[in-house]
């Protein structure tokens, strides 16, 4: 039977996790002296990311420990120069200074290309070498929404150690049974879920943010993330990346002990990603396997918006768009990878696309 831990924080990050940590063994538990330990937060964006009061205790209690070979890592979406300015805007450029730890960006990292044992879907996928050298990982993810996979949470995190076109390809294929399989081949020592800040209403990006003030921590992704959702009061059935996971690895959810906090007493119901928080209403947008990629810098490029987006607008993105040849309004193809073949009136390009670049495409020639 696993364990998972959940606390408040109560004003003291460093004391709440502290005490999650305890509740399941404690630190030393799961990482020894001699580990090289990467830590993985989210950082896509600058907000919605892991809390860097929550890295920097965490960081202080392996030190505590005479853990001195750590580092930090992530990839963002979009060119590598994305994750640079996220390190930099999020505090982590300064934290790892601080504390002279290599902060390394995970898209300018060598590829491993990885056989997935018993794959769902994915045979091989390609993982930054840094997640392989490392001996122990403790995952750092946020609570969110997310439009394409329900919620993000421990499991949808590992994400980040992809490299290349995989995070795009995790779409084309298949994101969710995708999402199993490199958990299958990377599986963290520790997974602690910020619940501090948390988003809702949409994510992982442009989503309203609240305090929920929470800590929680595990061994297992799919034990952590069921206690995830049980707070944000999704259902199993919704969330369909964690039941192929619970499934593929017959883990029992009626034998995880949670301690410390009852889900019960702590659940805030979360509203569900939706579109149209941000998408206009004369806005459609089209997809099927579009990745995260594009679909942030869409949604960030109609929220920076000077002037409403014209009526009858119809934005394709992903390689699989379900074209229409009677729709009216104004056809536009987003992203490098949209069909070049189809009759788009405005076509813009870009992996992602510069987040400008569809305002300027919309206003009257």
């Amino acid at each position: 039977m696993g364990c998972v831990s959940i606390t408040r924080t109560k004003g003291n990050i460093k004391r709440a996790l502290s005490d999650a940590l305890s509740l399941i063994g404690g630190l030393e538990t799961y990482i020894r002296k001699s580990d090289k330990v990467m830590l993985k937060p989210n950082l896509n964006g600058t907000e919605g990311v892991t809390n860097i009061e929550l890295v920097e205790a965490l960081i202080q209690m392996l030190l505590d420990s005479n853990i001195r070979d750590i580092l930090i890592a992530e990839s963002a979406f979009g060119p590598a120069q994305f994750t640079d300015m996220f390190f930099k805007k999020n505090g982590y450029t300064d934290l790892a200074d601080k504390y002279h730890i290599p902060l390394i960006n995970l898209n300018h990292s060598e590829i491993v290309e990885a056989a997935v044992p018993e794959p769902l879907i994915i045979d091989k996928i390609k993982i930054a070498r840094e997640a392989f050298e490392a001996d122990r990982i403790i995952n750092l993810p946020v609570m969110k929404v997310h439009y394409a996979t329900a919620v993000t949470l421990a499991l949808k995190n590992l994400k980040g150690l992809l490299v290349g076109d995989e995070k795009r390809r995790f779409h084309e294929t298949g994101l969710d049974r995708a999402i199993v399989d490199l958990n299958s081949v990377i599986r963290p020592a520790l997974h602690i879920v910020d619940c501090i800040t948390c988003m809702e209403g949409m994510g992982p990006r442009g989503g309203d943010l609240f305090n929920l003030n929470l800590i929680i921590a595990g061994a297992d992704p799919g034990e952590v993330d069921y206690t995830g959702i049980g707070i944000m009061d999704f259902t199993l059935d919704e969330v369909k990346h964690l039941k192929y996971y619970v499934e593929s690895n017959k883990i029992d959810l009626n034998g995880v002990e949670v301690l410390g906090e009852k889900i019960s007493g702590v659940k805030r119901p979360f509203r569900r990603a939706a579109l149209s928080t941000i998408v206009p209403e004369d806005c459609r947008i089209h997809d099927r396997d579009a990745c995260s990629s594009c679909m942030n810098a869409l949604l960030l490029s109609l929220q920076i918006m000077e002037k409403d987006v014209p009526k009858n607008v119809d934005i394709y993105l992903g390689t699989k768009v379900p074209f229409e040849e009677n729709v009216k309004g104004l056809k536009i193809g987003f992203g490098n990878c949209c069909p070049d073949d189809q009759t788009f009136d405005k076509y813009i390009k870009g992996c992602p696309p510069y987040p400008f670049a569809l305002g300027k495409a919309l206003k009257p020639s």
